[in-house]
């Protein structure tokens, strides 16, 4: 039986939501729902203050702009993200570990010495792991050695295909080998899939509330640290009455453990998508993916109304005090 497809090689555009010809099981979508969900929870108890500093900001966007000149698809480039942030944490205690351990009477030298060089690498380490997120997410896409020699002359870098190779295989080795794991737009699009299914009158905007909530986490990564303070300040004030202490412990392990919340993410990131195309869905919308993903309804909407705020422009401060804003209508009560 031939299937209906616009895409190369006879192969349907993706993403391709509630298929009937090739989509899986409700059982299988189910057990994956559970697996991420466990290591989602896995990741926020090891979540720490030093991790996701490479994956936010100028990182971010440049990571975005390297997948785009090598014309990557959407997963790729958040799956490159995540690589470039677990490899530079790792790379960069390991190396501290090494000079600390070492005999040498100059340590604070070696060490600015070492900090001098991974400056100088990190546009080398950048395209390296986009190269390598390339190869787990296409099979006729890859990026290959040639093309990204091409991609660092073209930046002003001399590098050898030799280096370029060295460069793939320390970001392997850093990493154990362990460089597939669910990227927050797997979770969006899961939740995609489960909510089309689950709820037959989202069925026909699936694929609309995916296209936007693409550029919703695309802007949410870029602009990690003001959206995520925000969310952890609005919410503490909410819960305590008071804004935290910037650097107090509690401050920093709460607010990791929200940046590591890859669920809560997710979930809030479709229902911000759904408010900006439909904003009667807002509500529904809500509701729905709190009974998909077990996340309480009010974190949902407290994260999508900062997201919205940092969208939109329209947070009004008064005396250092957010206002409260009435931007989901009858949602907002």
């Amino acid at each position: 039986m031939s299937l209906p497809h616009d895409g190369i090689f006879a192969t349907p555009i993706e993403p391709l939501f509630n298929n009937k010809y090739l989509s899986v099981s409700s059982e299988m979508l189910q057990d994956w729902l559970i697996s991420i969900a466990k290591q989602n929870i896995l990741h926020i108890k090891a979540s720490k203050e030093t991790k996701h500093i490479f994956s936010t900001g100028d990182w971010c966007q440049c990571i975005f702009f390297v997948c785009e000149k090598f014309d990557l698809p959407w997963q790729a480039r958040f799956a490159a993200l995540d690589i470039l942030d677990r490899f530079l944490l790792k790379h960069v205690q390991d190396l501290y570990k090494h000079v600390q351990n070492s005999e040498s009477m100059n340590k604070k030298s070696d060490w600015s010495e070492i900090l001098t060089r991974i400056s100088k690498q990190a546009f080398l380490r950048i395209v390296t792991c986009c190269q390598i997120a390339s190869k787990l997410n296409s099979h006729y896409k890859v990026v290959t050695i040639k093309r990204v020699r091409r991609c660092l002359l073209e930046a002003g870098y001399q590098y050898s295909y030799d280096s370029i190779l060295q460069s793939e295989m320390r970001v392997l080795k850093t990493l154990g080998y362990q460089v597939v794991l669910a990227t927050s737009v797997d979770f969006v699009e899961l939740l995609l899939e489960i909510l089309g299914r689950n709820c037959e009158e989202e069925s026909d905007n699936i694929k609309a509330y995916h296209e936007q909530a693409v550029k919703v986490l695309t802007l949410v990564h870029m602009h990690q640290e003001p959206i995520y303070a925000r969310l952890y300040h609005s919410v503490a004030r909410i819960s305590h009455g008071r804004l935290p202490e910037p650097d107090s412990p509690e401050h920093v392990k709460k607010l990791s453990a929200i940046k590591a919340d890859k669920m809560l993410l997710a979930v809030s990131v479709i229902a911000a998508a759904a408010h900006i195309i439909d904003q009667t869905h807002t509500s529904a919308m809500i509701t729905n993916l709190h009974r998909i993903s077990e996340v309480p309804p009010e974190d949902i909407d407290d994260f999508v109304r900062v997201v919205l705020w940092h969208i939109k422009g329209d947070l009004v401060t008064g005396g250092g005090q957010e206002q409260d804003m009435d931007i989901f209508g009858q949602v907002a009560n």
